[in-house]
Formats: structure tokens, C-alpha cells, sequence
């Protein structure tokens, strides 16, 4: 494999000695790290967000049925009250 050199003004390589050090690694490793081309397969974002906690399904309508219960009913009156409404 060839090597090549480059010019970095003085500060920008004590910087990159820096946190290549931090990081237990040469500062031409830390570069190839940040350079890397590796780049997994573009998904559809709906594949990507599937396993999140709390990921939202902006479909127009809801999986689930409204099940009415006494204390949501509850809740929804002092809603109701503050001008709130249920949709």
C-alpha cells in the first residue's frame, strides 16, 4: 500500500493527535474512521423506525378502537371543561 503526506497547520493536527490518543488510535486510523465509505443499504423509514419505543403511525385511520371507560370518561370531561376535546 502507498503512503502519502499531508500539511496540517499546527493546530489542527495537535487537535487530531488529541482525540486520536483519546481514542486509542493512530491519527491516520481516527481519519479513515471518519472518512469511511461503509454505508449500510438505504431502507424505507418505516423499516428503519419498526422497533423504536414510541415510534408514531401517521396512518389516516387507528388500528385500535376507542374503548370508552369510566375514568377516561373522567378525564375527558375535565378536558372538556378546559375546552379540549377529544377527536
Amino acid at each position: 500500500m502507498s503512503e502519502y503526506q499531508i500539511t496540517l497547520p499546527e493546530k489542527v493536527y495537535h487537535t487530531l493527535l488529541t482525540i486520536a490518543e483519546q481514542q486509542g488510535i493512530t491519527p491516520a486510523d481516527w481519519i479513515a474512521a471518519q472518512l469511511s465509505t461503509t454505508t449500510s443499504e438505504e431502507q424505507p423509514l418505516p423499516n428503519l423506525l419498526a422497533d423504536l419505543v414510541g415510534a408514531i403511525d401517521s396512518r389516516a385511520e387507528p388500528r385500535h378502537q376507542f374503548q370508552k371507560t369510566r375514568f377516561g370518561e373522567g378525564i375527558a370531561a375535565k378536558l372538556a371543561r378546559q375546552g379540549l376535546r377529544r377527536p
